[in-house]
């Protein structure tokens, strides 16, 4: 009685460990590894929004949708730079991608075009 037990034990075991997969639900371009070179690496520091941003070009061309946050963080990216119309376009990119984040988004978008005016841009 115990050899099936284990045996049944086993074979689930190996069926469950042989379901395991390494794709994830978003394609996030490396960006966990990249962050962490990001503010450690002063280099780095200045390839990782370049590349960020060019992976995002990348899954529009592919008419893929980008992992949660990554156009906002380009976004916030393009506002340190300066560059309030194009922060602006990726917050409303990431509104429209991920509804669940809109009223962030919007209330970020509000508060730029009231502190710089929309001629601004």
């Amino acid at each position: 009685m115990i050899a099936i037990k284990f045996l049944v034990f086993g074979a689930f075991t190996l069926t469950l460990i042989s379901c395991q997969t390494n794709n994830t639900l978003y394609d996030w371009g490396g960006y966990d590894e990249s962050l962490y070179e990001y503010y450690h690496d002063p280099v780095e520091a200045q390839e990782f929004p370049l590349a960020l941003e060019a992976h995002l070009v990348q899954l529009e061309q592919n008419e893929q949708k980008p992992a949660p946050g990554l156009y906002a963080e380009v976004g916030t990216f393009k506002l340190k730079e300066g560059d309030i119309s194009s922060a602006i376009s990726y917050y409303e990119k990431e509104a429209e991608a991920w509804p669940e984040s809109a009223a962030l988004m919007n209330a970020i978008i509000k508060n730029l075009k009231k502190q710089y005016g929309e001629n601004n841009q």
